[in-house]
């Protein structure tokens, strides 16, 4: 009889129904954003107003995350998974039906409420599920969030395009059927997460270091950035400066984003294998003169490029949660919160910024300006100290039993 652990049917479905609630939790997050196009045609709101959304809901995800992730710690924070989503579906259904502004802030603060609270709880479940392969796994964990993100626009396109605002509805179900497909996976490990999770030990005796993460929480804010910042301004810098066509854009984009998911997971498997400063500092290095070179590229030769940015910019996602699930052993919830959370509230005002920059000085110069973050970052990274990088050792089920190679 085989006694691999993975090899038994379905040792792997809990991992996978993570993954998918992640991807459910961040398809909802990104039809927040995506639907405000269809608010100004049908409900003639300004951008003014649609500004105000956006801001809202990244608002909630940088305030809501740590403080669910904190709630989390505590125990017994299973029901934010399954909860989030319901409340994450429901945020994105009334977006589209309720016609007075007051009441669609307020649906915009129920999803990001939903989309927060799966987060931190997903990513303590990911790592204690997790078969002693913590980056890789990890890496699952975010590669559904990526193909989720990605995902977004192309549903709310496929339900509001027929149906109108109403829609959104439909988009509904599709983070209900996740929350379902969690509670049918997952109910036999609720008792003993709960139990390590209230062990006040840390990870092999370790307590909080509170400084290497907060160098960590400065080098997600600066990956995040770059991958808010070229989402917003190269689709513009085409548009504006290359006469490319909307279409042509969107083309541009779904590269960047394919390109980003399949690094999440290359990024986790990459970690496992040849360590976790290498992923952290290395893709960091090659973005950089990728990026800077955008500017000099005629459209077919951005393609692949943007490909190897994609990849280069995610890389790190699937490692930053676990250096800080490690840095911040009995905070994980806090630790994964602040990371998710933070970095994308930062990620918002830094695009803010250089939004300031492109109005003197145009899309180019904010793509250059872009390509000086993951500079910032690699520095960042080699500063995070050595017993963080090296892999770890988890005892499967068990997620305060990781241990850190000094």
């Amino acid at each position: 009889m085989n006694g691999d652990p993975d090899s038994r049917p379905g040792a792997r479905l809990p991992l996978f129904a993570l993954s998918l609630g992640h991807g459910c939790a961040d398809l909802s997050a990104a039809a927040l954003f995506a639907v405000l196009p269809f608010l100004v045609v049908e409900r003639h709101y300004g951008y003014a107003a649609v500004g105000l959304f956006a801001l809202t809901a990244s608002v909630a995800a940088a305030v809501f995350q740590p403080l669910l992730g904190a709630y989390g710690d505590r125990g017994g924070g299973f029901w934010l998974m399954p909860g989030g989503l319901l409340l994450a579906g429901v945020g994105v259904g009334l977006v589209g039906v309720s016609a007075h502004f007051g009441a669609t802030l307020a649906a915009v603060v129920v999803g990001g409420a939903g989309v927060a609270a799966y987060h931190p709880e997903g990513a303590r479940w990911a790592r204690f599920v997790s078969r002693g392969r913590v980056t890789s796994d990890m890496g699952v964990f975010s590669l559904g969030g990526s193909v989720g993100y990605a995902l977004g626009p192309l549903a709310v396109a496929a339900a509001l395009v027929p149906f109108g605002l109403q829609g959104t509805l439909v988009i509904t179900l599709v983070p209900f059927a996740a929350a379902a497909v969690l509670l049918a996976a997952l109910p036999r490990h609720r008792r003993p997460l709960r139990a390590a999770a209230s062990r006040p030990v840390g990870v092999a005796g370790r307590t909080a270091e509170w400084r290497p993460f907060a160098r960590l929480l400065l080098f997600t804010c600066a990956g995040a950035a770059v991958g808010t910042g070229l989402l917003t301004y190269l689709p513009l810098y085409l548009v504006d400066e290359r006469g490319a066509s909307p279409a042509a854009s969107n083309v541009a984009m779904s590269v960047l984003l394919g390109a980003a998911a399949a690094g999440t997971l290359l990024g986790g498997l990459a970690a496992e294998r040849f360590g976790r400063r290498l992923v952290l500092v290395v893709p960091q290095l090659i973005a950089a003169p990728l990026i800077a070179t955008l500017p000099l590229l005629g459209y077919g030769a951005m393609l692949p490029v943007i490909a190897l940015i994609g990849l280069a910019v995610s890389a790190y996602l699937s490692v930053t949660l676990v250096l800080a699930q490690e840095y911040l052993p009995v905070h994980m919830g806090l630790a994964t919160g602040l990371t998710i959370g933070l970095s994308s509230g930062v990620a918002g005002l830094c695009v803010a910024a250089l939004g300031v920059l492109g109005a003197r000085a145009g899309a180019a110069a904010v793509l250059l300006a872009i390509a000086v973050l993951p500079l910032v970052a690699a520095a960042i990274a080699v500063s995070l100290p050595e017993g963080g990088i090296a892999p770890s050792q988890s005892r499967p089920g068990d997620p305060t039993s990781a241990t850190v190679t000094p």
